[in-house]
């Protein structure tokens, strides 16, 4: 179908595909922009639990808690950055080359952190605010 290269195939691809792998990449990088502005926000939370004077001690676990929560969530919107430019770069080859697409374990494993990062910050607040 294509040399090793990929390169007399490229004028045959169905740009669809390659756009469509551009999209998926902007949705990726979304995500973990979102991610990070959302890890951010909880991050400075604990200021807002000593506002609402749920803690009087300035480096209450409160405020150490959301910095740590709202870390990982930056962590996590990076490295959701980071594997989206990975993944549209492979994909991209694959698509100009002619070859099939791997499966990736990444987006479950993804998904299943940050449905866990949720989980354990909706239970610390509903700990800490209780």
């Amino acid at each position: 179908m294509s040399d090793e290269s990929g390169s007399d195939s490229t004028a045959r691809v169905d740009p669809r595909l390659l756009q469509a792998n551009e999209r998926t990449m902007l949705a990726w990088m979304r995500t973990g922009i979102a991610l990070m502005t959302f890890g951010f926000v909880i991050a400075r939370i604990g200021i807002w639990l000593r506002a609402l004077g749920v803690s009087t001690n300035p480096a209450a676990p409160e405020t150490i808690g959301t910095a740590w929560i709202g870390g990982v969530f930056v962590v996590l919107g990076v490295a959701g950055n980071a594997y989206a430019i990975r993944r549209f770069f492979v994909i991209r080859k694959a698509i100009r080359g002619g070859r099939d697409i791997q499966d990736d374990a990444f987006p479950v494993a993804f998904a299943t952190v940050v449905t866990v990062m949720g989980a354990a910050l909706g239970g610390y607040l509903l700990f800490h605010l209780l």
